[in-house]
């Protein structure tokens, strides 16, 4: 899948605000998943839920392989 591999660190952007380096934890489909770095900006896929739990797109939805090591086009792309 485009040549990255689990552990590998990336640059990764999404179309809801979010960039940052962070490693690719995993695969889901055509997405990879992404321990974001602490120092990641986090856009309008970040949430916290009525329950307290956390949930950021990168992480648990993930991102796919042209949102990575790309200029990041925030706002443009739905992802």
């Amino acid at each position: 899948m485009n040549g990255f591999v689990i552990g590998q660190r990336v640059f990764f952007w999404t179309g809801r605000g979010s960039q940052g380096h962070g490693t690719i934890r995993a695969t889901k489909g055509d997405r990879f998943l992404i321990d974001p770095e602490p120092d990641a900006v986090k856009g309008s896929d970040h949430r916290i839920l009525s329950s307290g739990r956390e949930v950021w797109g990168p992480r648990d939805q993930g991102v796919r392989g042209y949102q990575l090591n790309t200029p990041p086009r925030p706002w443009l792309e739905n992802s």
